[in-house]
């Protein structure tokens, strides 16, 4: 079967049908102000990368305090809506379901990108930033209806799939890890307690849904770090437990990756109990894992440059969706050529070490330069 062939067939996340299999995962270009206001910049961003089934708008803020940048998105007032409309259609009319993650940094966070605001905490740890704030239950339980009310903002803008950003260390991967979770309330203590903030946040989202009448037009997924190195750790088994506990709460799909990093003997691990292909990467390889353990869709997301890459995951059982985030910033058209709507190679991105430098400057991406040389 042709790669076009395999990534050109409709899949069921939830309610929703996407038309494609390729997903434009939340790639952030940090172009909004202190305000958190949509701009030119991210219409014309989503606008260009036509082509996927699903394309999810980049971290978007449910706080001001939880802010990663201080040129993120946001959604924690309703002063954000006309923005996000124009955003959510930017991204409809692509012929894609639009979807949105929202985001809280937590410990990420620092001074200069909350514009002074104390970042906050599951816990005090070594690495926590300046100034942090060990959470109280009530500011849980704040922090929670924060990310209810950005749903609430996201749904009414026209975002038809919510995704809770619960990956790469911020503040939901925080409450998982054991190594910056030292509670031992309700919110800590044990693995189950751990799941717990992932729990009320996919709940209380799913309450919102429901709420609007959207229940059957609108889906709910994590990007969920399944497995981390210290100083993040979170075993593969926590993870997968975590997956468990994410679709009994409501995810309609799951969107996989890491929890923070994944160093050398993580990655071992990882290999071993995937028992997947040599070239796949270990973020990867972590959808395979977690796909075991559920009943849902997995987006599977890391290292997938070529659309051979992308249809050898789906064909290979690893995910049944596949997130390509350096591929459409060094070519935008990578999905419509993936699926054979536009007959021009494919500009590879070359990547860049030791991270992709021009995700804020696109014109600069040496793919980006050499496409629009040859025009």
């Amino acid at each position: 079967m042709e790669h076009s062939d395999v990534l050109s067939q409709s899949v069921r996340i939830g309610p929703l049908t996407s038309p494609n299999r390729i997903v434009m995962p939340p790639l952030v270009i940090w172009k909004a102000d202190e305000t958190g206001m949509v701009t030119e910049d991210h219409l014309a961003h989503y606008q260009r990368s036509a082509g996927p089934g699903l394309i999810i708008a980049e971290a978007t803020a449910v706080a001001p305090e939880g802010r990663l940048a201080a040129t993120q998105l946001g959604a924690w007032s309703d002063d954000h809506l006309p923005g996000l409309r124009r955003l959510a259609d930017a991204i409809s009319r692509t012929g894609a379901l639009p979807g949105i993650q929202l985001h809280h940094a937590g410990g990420s966070a620092r001074l200069e990108s909350t514009c002074g605001l104390p970042p906050r905490v599951p816990s005090i740890v070594e690495r926590s930033p300046d100034r942090a704030i060990a959470m109280t239950d009530g500011d849980v339980e704040q922090t929670i209806t924060a990310f209810a009310r950005a749903t609430r903002r996201a749904l009414e803008a026209g975002f038809r799939v919510i995704e809770l950003h619960g990956a790469h260390g911020y503040l939901i991967s925080q409450f998982l890890s054991p190594d910056t979770n030292l509670r031992t309330d309700r919110w800590g203590g044990s693995p189950e307690a751990r799941h717990r903030f992932l729990v009320e946040v996919l709940r209380s989202a799913r309450h919102e849904i429901s709420g609007a009448g959207l229940s059957d037009s609108a889906a709910l997924t994590v990007r969920l770090g399944a497995a981390a190195s210290p100083p993040r750790s979170l075993s593969l088994d926590e993870g997968c437990a975590a997956a468990v506990a994410a679709e009994n709460a409501g995810a309609d799909f799951l969107d996989v990756s890491h929890a923070g990093g994944i160093d050398d003997e993580l990655a071992s691990r990882i290999a071993s109990r995937a028992e997947t292909a040599n070239h796949v990467s270990a973020t990867l390889s972590l959808a395979a894992i977690a796909k075991a353990h559920v009943s849902v869709p997995v987006v599977g997301v890391g290292g997938i440059r070529s659309p051979a890459d992308a249809a050898d995951a789906v064909t290979g059982g690893v995910a049944d969706l596949v997130a390509v985030g350096r591929g459409i910033l060094a070519d935008p058209a990578w999905a419509r050529k993936a699926l054979g709507l536009d007959h021009a190679p494919i500009e590879l991105c070359r990547d860049c070490k030791p991270r992709c430098f021009w995700f804020k400057e696109a014109a600069k991406c040496p793919a980006r330069r050499r496409l629009a040389a040859i025009g």
